[in-house]
């Protein structure tokens, strides 16, 4: 959830961001490992043992700096491939979401048998977040896997919303999909991340995550 003063990553409201965040945790810890590892061995070398201008070579540290570096890397990247397969996994999906890029609104329309279509515009007007905030919410229900299906019709736009992890570009003429496991209920806020013309500023994202008979009458209402 959004809110002031916020130090730390957004609340994870998927379960792509949840790990995403464990494994900014995971990566912090190496590096905060690593950091204080050299610090122990300068202090040591420059307390202790003093410096010796005359030692030019060791094979001992050789071996040393260039193995350590190559164990590191390998433990974040095997992790790191794996959120990256999973981000553009294939999954069973209970919804299918077509999201579209406007120059400058996003356009959302629902695979429900029925057409369900409407555009969402920047709001002003009661905004609990200054241009922020839009006049059509994109409502999903919790505890359900939801393929977005993003495109545009003009620019290059990118639907992002950190809650989620999601950063999906809108291109002409392309469908980009990603899935989303929703785990928690809420709203989270967004922007357009991709310069798409003078008025890319006011292209925000809101999504509201509800209960699956919230979302029912919520369709229905539309």
């Amino acid at each position: 959830m959004m809110e002031w003063g916020k130090v730390g990553m957004f609340d994870g409201f998927s379960v792509f961001m949840e790990k995403l965040v464990g494994f900014n945790d995971y990566v912090m810890v190496l590096a905060v490992v690593v950091v204080w590892f050299v610090l122990i061995l300068l202090a040591n070398e420059v307390l202790v043992s003093g410096l010796n201008v005359w030692d030019m070579e060791s094979v001992l540290v050789e071996f040393i700096w260039t193995v350590l570096p190559l164990v590191l890397l390998g433990f974040m990247a095997y992790p790191s491939m794996v959120l990256l397969y999973m981000y553009d996994e294939g999954k069973v999906v209970d919804l299918i979401v077509k999201v579209v890029g406007h120059q400058w609104y996003w356009e959302y329309g629902f695979f429900l048998g029925e057409k369900v279509e409407f555009d969402s515009y920047m709001s002003i007007e009661g905004a609990a977040y200054r241009l922020l905030d839009v006049d059509n919410r994109l409502v999903l229900p919790l505890f359900s896997s939801v393929q977005l299906l993003v495109s545009s019709v003009d620019v290059i736009h990118s639907w992002a919303l950190p809650s989620l992890g999601v950063k999906v570009d809108a291109i002409p003429g392309v469908i980009n999909q990603v899935t989303l496991s929703l785990i928690l209920p809420g709203v989270m806020y967004g922007q357009c991340s991709e310069l798409c013309g003078v008025n890319h500023s006011f292209m925000p994202i809101v999504v509201e995550v509800v209960s699956m008979m919230d979302f029912i009458n919520w369709v229905l209402c539309e």
